[in-house]
């Protein structure tokens, strides 16, 4: 596969008219964000390990897998004991 050279040296393009772009912030359907807060414990690497693991295995091995796997126990523990 080879690049034409000739199309990356030209000048920068201008923006899409106004009308043509989608608002994105009308457009936004995600929930109102609650301030979060760091948690830190301290386990045995052990327990931290299998916890990772089971985090991936249920949410994907990617960026949130663990705090998700909290939450999922959090609720589970107050619809248990509230």
């Amino acid at each position: 596969m080879t690049t034409n050279i000739a199309k990356l040296k030209g000048g920068k393009g201008a923006p899409p008219p106004a009308d043509d772009t989608p608002d994105v912030i009308a457009e936004d359907t995600r929930e109102a964000k609650e301030p979060v807060r760091p948690l830190q414990v301290r386990v045995p690497q052990s327990v931290f390990e299998e916890f990772s693991e089971r985090a991936g295995r249920e949410y994907g091995f990617s960026h949130g897998a663990k705090k998700q796997l909290f939450l999922k126990m959090w609720k589970a523990y107050k619809a248990q004991n509230m």
